[in-house]
């Protein structure tokens, strides 16, 4: 019974204990809590919970396109004053993020994007203020995956943030064939004739150079084609589809997105005889027809003859 006794007594001291603590703590009191300068969100963070936020935009191939960031004074307390604010390109922190989520962002070349300065002025009276970024897209190489890490260093009033003094931009260059398409089509499996297309559904034509796209499935979560084997969806292990064309708009050829051939002997050929072209018809609306084959030990496998449907940018 003594022992349960002691146990009440501490519990009841720690009670009191903890409401003097409150009492006196101005940390729950906002006049008391100064406000932070930090990098604002512009969207939803890849990756949450992540060392640092890491914001994924993408461009259409361009001369020059703008992205804009936001510096903010966060916080219960008006700004009263012109805040001044650096930052800089934080390489290390890419290289960080990278190693914690298994990525492989590269930092942006100085020679592909534009920026006035790496400071802002938070102006009197307001809490946030934008900076743009001038990316020269065109220039991009589309087969690596840029980011512009940013780390704010000096700020003339408030408290630099904790968790969102830094930020990282990643930046792609999307072609004119990029985007969310409705697939629809024909597929043979000649060594199961059991399996059959997955068809309408929702495909992405994602950018791999200036003139081409590989084919993201959505029923995948990846490169890949997805198909019904009579009593629910596969897919081929190491095969996707990219679709090569050229100024016109031909699909000159198509090639398999893991390589020509991947490990397990598959790789894609264009079927000539299919329509093999990326129409635009008028405004955005897009159409690519095309035919080809998957190989698998020097043989024809699988036959697409396959129709995608411009929807939307993805």
């Amino acid at each position: 019974m003594k022992r349960y006794i002691n146990k009440l007594v501490l519990l009841v001291v720690a009670t009191f204990s903890l409401t003097s603590c409150l009492d006196e703590d101005p940390l729950f009191d906002p006049d008391q809590v100064e406000n932070v300068v930090e990098f604002f969100d512009i969207g939803l963070i890849a990756a949450p919970g992540s060392v640092y936020p890491l914001y994924v935009t993408s461009f259409t191939a361009a001369d020059e396109v703008e992205l804009k960031i936001i510096l903010s004074y966060s916080g219960a307390h008006d700004n009263n004053q012109d805040i001044n604010v650096k930052f800089r390109v934080n390489e290390s922190a890419l290289e960080e993020y990278n190693e914690s989520e298994g990525t492989e962002y590269e930092v942006l070349p100085s020679d592909l994007y534009s920026i006035d300065g790496m400071e802002v002025t938070i102006p009197k009276g307001q809490r946030q203020v934008e900076k743009t970024i001038k990316l020269f897209t065109n220039n991009f190489d589309f087969s690596k995956n840029y980011a512009i890490p940013l780390t704010i260093t000096e700020s003339s009033f408030g408290i630099i943030s904790g968790n969102f003094n830094t930020a990282i931009y990643a930046v792609g260059a999307k072609n004119k064939y990029d985007g969310l398409y409705e697939v629809t089509g024909e597929f043979v499996d000649r060594n199961n004739a059991a399996f059959f297309g997955y068809y309408p559904y929702e495909v992405e034509l994602r950018t791999i150079t200036a003139n081409s796209v590989g084919r993201w499935d959505l029923a995948l979560g990846g490169f890949g084609y997805v198909f019904n084997t009579g009593g629910g969806l596969s897919y081929y292990g190491s095969y996707s589809a990219n679709f090569n064309m050229d100024d016109s708009g031909k699909v000159i050829s198509v090639t398999n997105y893991y390589g020509q051939p991947a490990g397990n002997t598959r790789y894609a050929e264009i079927d000539p005889s299919g329509v093999n072209m990326f129409t635009v018809t008028s405004g955005d609306e897009k159409k690519l027809e095309v035919s080809y084959f998957m190989y698998q030990n020097g043989e024809i496998r699988c036959t697409f003859k396959e129709t995608f449907t411009y929807i939307g940018e993805r």
